[in-house]
């Protein structure tokens, strides 16, 4: 039975190497000979439940090896998978709903499930797919091994949502196969690499960055919830310590909120007699990168071995399966400083120096693009531009998706004629990409293109907490609207945003919402629902005329389910 790349480890496991599942006190260990044993007796329980080649079983599993086996068993079975987010304590009818969209979405008559949430599954699908088997995972491991040639389609997995309702991407095992190649390259991954991860595996960077691409190596995996990060940074630092664990890990990825936790809750006295000298790779993406915080976290690892160039921000989106660009591991990046007022679809960046009296900006660089793929930025007609040249990325190559389940709204992310358009907007300067934001969460002032990721930057530089502050940018009764939503922050906190606006959203009615804790809707990887946001606001929330209007008193209501398993336990 001939294999794709991704799965051709199960046929040689290693028994030396194999995933960690630890938290702040404890650890358990299984090889990988057992979790390919688990796996094709997991697939052989499917094919004798009579789940037909090619159907779609989302997965429902507690981070950890048994969801690692899981996911490789139901793909050796010849099905699709779909990994779901296991329910949090704060968890409530929205997380239900998103669990009964996605078996809708696929046209699952299955769904397999760890016995912690078999019974919120039958729940859940009680009323809405009664007649969707629930399969528990346990019972299948006790099946005899099986399996089937692969499917064409190797895994579903829904886009994050930050512009909009997620959507399903079909991902093939050939893109799969690209894309693991392309990033194990990147990271100059060997043998003896070893990974560590706090991301949510139903999410593309922790299920393909962090769960793929080592598993598909046979290199050693140590992974915790996302709720153990969040409460205990230091417990997932120590993964790292040659001075703590026998096999330390020397790569792991985050997005930006991850450093800034650390740097908010660990100090040097944590960090006495480290040695995280083999560190080589730390990826950062998922959100605009601040130079200043990439600053701080090295100032405070370096002193214990950490090398500044270990820092390697990169770009990517579900429906390239993840990574678009990567800066060169083991290369410092780089971040230019450019004229703020000149950053507009269609025209020239302007480098700092050229007129000092002009405001500008740092915007950190994203890399190259990685093997495979070809990535241009473009102008509004779709034709690229000039290196320098402010628009959207277009990416064409071996690790696209086929397409999505269901055609999404006018104006978000697109796959057609073999091109992503990825709505991003970004420039080019010798050959690497800086990614300054979302087409859909910016507006255009006197030709000027405002973005919501910059704004945020600048109340984070004024003292305000990143992870309680999002910016949303829109028009309404004709005019461009900035609001800086401030979840759980005092009145202080808002004359200085009110300060940061009036600075960074010239031409524009500028508000400032106090918001509850939990108000914010964000995506499973932790990003603001811009624009679920801004509806909430411009329709429970008058936008009046006033350049400094607060909504203390008017605030969106919380959302039923306001805070992902990623989210939980923001700092005070």
């Amino acid at each position: 039975m001939s294999r794709p790349h991704t799965l051709s480890w199960l046929d040689a496991p290693r028994d030396d190497t194999g995933v960690e599942m630890f938290d702040a006190t404890s650890h358990t260990y299984r090889p990988y000979t057992e979790l390919a044993d688990q796996a094709a007796r997991i697939a052989g329980g499917l094919i004798a439940a009579g789940v037909p080649h090619g159907a779609a079983v989302p997965l429902l599993c507690s981070t950890g090896p048994d969801l690692v086996a899981a996911f490789y068993g139901v793909q050796a079975a010849g099905c699709v998978v779909s990994v779901l987010a296991p329910p949090t304590g704060m968890s409530g009818e929205a997380a239900r709903a998103h669990v009964r969209a996605v078996v809708a979405a696929v046209g699952a008559d299955t769904v397999l499930v760890d016995a912690a949430h078999r019974a919120y599954a039958v729940d859940v699908l009680a009323e809405a797919a009664p007649y969707t088997r629930v399969l528990l995972l346990e019972e299948l491991t006790a099946a005899a091994p099986g399996g089937r040639d692969a499917a064409e389609q190797a895994l579903v997995q829904f886009t994050s949502g930050s512009s909009g309702n997620p959507r399903g991407v079909r991902i093939s095992h050939a893109a799969l196969d690209a894309n693991t190649a392309a990033i194990r390259a990147w990271e100059r991954a060997g043998r003896d690499d070893s990974w560590c991860s706090w991301l949510p595996m139903h999410h593309d960077m922790g299920l393909i960055g962090c769960l793929v691409v080592p598993v598909s190596g046979n290199n050693r995996l140590a992974v915790c919830r996302p709720e153990t990060f969040l409460r205990h940074p230091l417990a997932y630092l120590n993964r790292f310590d040659a001075n703590r664990v026998e096999q330390p890990a020397t790569i792991t990825a985050t997005p930006a909120f991850g450093l800034q936790r650390i740097v908010d809750r660990v100090g040097h006295a944590d960090l006495a007699g480290a040695d995280l000298s083999g560190v080589r790779a730390v990826i950062v993406g998922a959100e605009r990168i601040d130079p200043a915080l990439v600053t701080r976290f090295t100032g405070l690892l370096s002193p214990y071995g950490l090398s500044p160039r270990t820092l390697t921000p990169a770009y990517g989106l579900a429906e390239s399966t993840l990574a678009v660009t990567g800066v060169p591991v083991e290369e410092a990046p780089r971040a230019v400083r450019v004229h703020r007022d000149g950053l507009r679809v269609g025209e020239r960046v302007g480098l700092a120096g050229e007129d000092p009296d002009r405001e500008t900006v740092r915007v950190m660089s994203c890399g190259r693009a990685l093997d495979g793929l070809t990535v241009r930025v473009v102008g509004e007609d779709g034709e690229p531009l000039p290196e320098g040249y402010v628009g959207e990325l277009a990416v064409t190559g071996t690790s696209l998706a086929d397409g999505y389940l269901a055609d999404g709204s006018a104006g978000s992310t697109s796959l057609a004629d073999g091109r992503l358009l990825t709505r991003d907007v970004a420039f080019a300067l010798a050959g690497e990409f800086y990614v300054l934001g979302r087409l859909g969460d910016s507006v255009k002032v006197h030709a000027r293109s405002l973005f919501a990721e910059d704004v945020e930057l600048m109340l984070g530089r004024a003292g305000l907490n990143p992870s309680r502050i999002c910016v949303v940018l829109g028009e309404a009764d004709g005019r461009a609207h900035a609001v800086a939503v401030l979840e759980g922050l005092d009145e202080r906190a808002a004359e200085v945003a009110r300060d940061v606006l009036a600075s960074a959203c010239p031409g524009t009615r500028r508000h400032v919402a106090r918001v509850p804790r939990g108000a914010i809707p964000r995506t499973s990887s932790g990003k603001s629902r811009r624009r679920q946001l801004w509806q909430r606001l411009s329709t429970e929330y008058v936008l009046d005329a006033g350049d400094r209007a607060s909504a203390a008193d008017a605030a969106p209501a919380p959302d039923p389910d306001p805070v992902p398993a990623a989210t939980t336990d923001t700092p005070g």
